[in-house]
């Protein structure tokens, strides 16, 4: 600690004894300290930066842990900023990467902003709309629902001063992250300059981060990492038992598909007992309506002890609450959702407790796996832009403005995101496929692509993936299933199942024919050694074997790198 440091915490710890320690922001917070922090301790020398950032308007990385009530910090100027200002119109976007966390912050969020007079609102659909008569101050949001408001409505956008990125390290790398710098491109065009706030867990390279979202920019920054306990059983009779041992309440149960949390859930019914976790038990999963699915998180939410069995979605999420464990009833599909299972765990302990259930078969896989996210959790990967985004945002553009963009209009928004010969080899092959057509140096949406807007669909990246059979093409017998999205696999691509590597030999509707390979695959899904996006099979093919291949060659530089370090 530098001598000023130490200088600054010696008169931060003096005021705390004299109880004058909150009396700076509180002159700040005229209208909203009561709000946001009456029944705090006193402010941690982090949040009162945050708060003093966001009040001079600068743009901020903040990587900090969620115990550190980071969001607080941010908002709490932001409203003070908005009523001052008496701005009329949407100000504040708020977004967060599932629909889960939407909802969880919005139910915590609007009794605290109707005190000072301000309205929140919630839009999580693919197809959005906002009364324009009567818009909301603030707006909680994700990527794909700012999309389609950025198609369908933005004359609304046009007052907006500040944008909270929420979770950004749990879609930056990826198809969503790339996703959301270019819907800021768009929306700085519309509502010109304004404060973007990333809130990220601690990262490892929060530079590299800020600078794929924003400019001019500060990094606050608290170091913490939160230790990953993990434990490989072979029965849940097992894991409840431990969990009994360890005081654990609350345990979250993920599984890869629909049948499986219904198969597990009553599997799970023999271990109910009072004084156990399994007390009380919850079945989540995609085929639940919105109101099914948050009477049953309310439920889990709200009882002092809780098992509940779930699916996990890169957009949907889970909002339950605290929850002290989590346990992988299966290998998940990638990195993505091992990350955000394990996010959900000991976010007030600050220990990730992972249970995971496998065999002697299985074990060697989910520890590969867990190691590959270490490595890589969160925040440490390799960075390489996800170029199927070009072709979704182009879909998107096109469908907001059915009279046609000009074609430069395109270059110049993807100027920071991809090579001018990449963007141009796009646009080509877009045109000869008919998906667009161009006149007089103006671009226009195809049929398809309009009613694809129309469906909401176009407004998505994240891959639609179905099972498919992974076959031996040497004795045509079935190894097993494996996800799949149309178009991101191509012949030679490792991957690995049934404890095994093997390697895709050919591809057919339903299946895919493999042989053994001595390549160490990462993931047991084929659609997620590619990792991209559901736009992925609309590029050229060259740009399809070039992004595959890319990420090959990361997976072969760590592989060689653990083995050095070994």
């Amino acid at each position: 600690m530098s001598e000023k440091e130490g200088n600054e915490r010696a008169e931060y710890e003096e005021r705390v004894k004299t109880g004058d320690e909150n009396q700076d922001i509180k002159r700040l917070l005229k209208r909203t300290w009561y709000t946001f922090f009456s029944r705090s301790a006193p402010l941690s020398p982090v949040r009162k930066m945050v708060i003093k950032t966001v009040f001079e308007g600068k743009n901020a990385v903040i990587a900090a842990p969620e115990t550190e009530g980071i969001s607080e910090a941010v908002l709490a100027p932001l409203c003070e900023t908005v009523l001052e200002e008496k701005r009329n119109g949407l100000a504040v976007l708020y977004l967060t990467p599932t629909r889960a966390q939407a909802n969880e912050i919005f139910d915590r969020l609007r009794e605290q902003l109707a005190r000072p007079g301000l309205r929140v609102s919630k839009k999580t659909a693919y197809r959005v709309f906002i009364n324009a008569d009567n818009p909301p101050d603030f707006l909680i949001t994700t990527p794909e629902a700012l999309d389609s408001l950025l198609c369908r409505y933005p004359e609304g956008l046009e007052r907006v001063r500040a944008v909270v990125l929420d979770g950004v390290h749990g879609i930056d790398g990826g198809c969503r992250g790339d996703q959301v710098r270019l819907l800021l491109e768009r929306l700085r065009e519309i509502a010109g300059k304004f404060s973007v706030y990333a809130l990220s867990a601690p990262v490892g390279n929060a530079v590299q981060v800020g600078e794929r979202y924003m400019d001019d920019f500060q990094v606050i920054r608290v170091e913490e990492e939160r230790e990953i306990k993990e434990t490989y059983a072979a029965s849940f009779e097992e894991i409840l038992e431990l969990a009994g041992k360890e005081n654990i309440k609350k345990i979250l149960v993920f599984c890869g598909s629909r049948e499986k949390t219904e198969e597990v859930g009553s599997l799970l019914k023999k271990f109910r007992n009072l004084s156990t976790a399994a007390a009380y038990l919850a079945v989540l999963h995609g085929e639940l309506s919105g109101s099914e699915r948050e009477e049953v998180e309310n439920f889990v939410k709200n009882s002092e002890r809780a098992v509940c069995v779930s699916t996990v979605t890169p957009d949907s999420g889970i909002g339950v609450g605290d929850i002290d464990a989590v346990v992988f009833a299966e290998i998940p599909g990638n990195l993505s959702l091992l990350a955000q299972g394990l996010e959900c765990a000991g976010k007030t302990t600050g220990v990730m407790r992972v249970f995971f259930l496998c065999d002697s078969k299985s074990m060697p896989l989910f520890e590969l796996i867990l190691d590959h996210a270490k490595e890589n959790f969160p925040g440490n990967k390799v960075y390489v832009p996800d170029l199927s985004i070009a072709v979704q945002q182009i879909f998107s553009v096109l469908f907001s403005n059915p009279w046609g963009v000009d074609e430069d209009y395109l270059y110049r928004l993807f100027n920071n995101f991809c090579a001018y010969e990449d963007l141009k080899s796009i646009i080509e092959e877009l045109l000869a496929s008919g998906l667009i057509s161009s006149r007089n140096r103006k671009i226009y949406a195809s049929e398809f692509i309009m009613n694809q807007g129309e469906e909401g669909t176009l407004h998505s990246n994240i891959p639609l993936e179905r099972f498919v059979e992974v076959v031996n093409s040497r004795t045509n017998k079935k190894i097993g299933e494996a996800r799949l999205s149309p178009g991101c696999i191509r012949a030679g691509q490792s991957f690995s199942l049934a404890g095994k590597s093997w390697e895709v030999v050919k591809l057919e509707e339903d299946s895919v024919q493999v042989k053994k390979s001595t390549v160490k695959g990462v993931f047991n899904s084929l659609k997620c050694a590619a990792g991209l996006g559901a736009f992925f099979e609309y590029l050229p093919e060259k740009i399809q074997e070039a992004e595959i291949e890319k990420r090959k060659e990361i997976q072969r530089k760590e592989t060689q790198r653990k083995e050095t370090q070994r």
